[in-house]
């Protein structure tokens, strides 16, 4: 299962937890401004 943290308005984390370390699949910028 993969997990999804905003860091601000713009960017996210998306990453899987394991038991011996975390697998990051995305970092940058989602949203659009408005």
């Amino acid at each position: 299962m993969f997990w999804s943290r905003r860091i601000d308005k713009e960017h996210r984390l998306v990453y899987r937890v394991y038991e011996d370390g975390i697998e990051m699949a995305q970092c940058r910028g989602h949203y659009q401004s408005s």
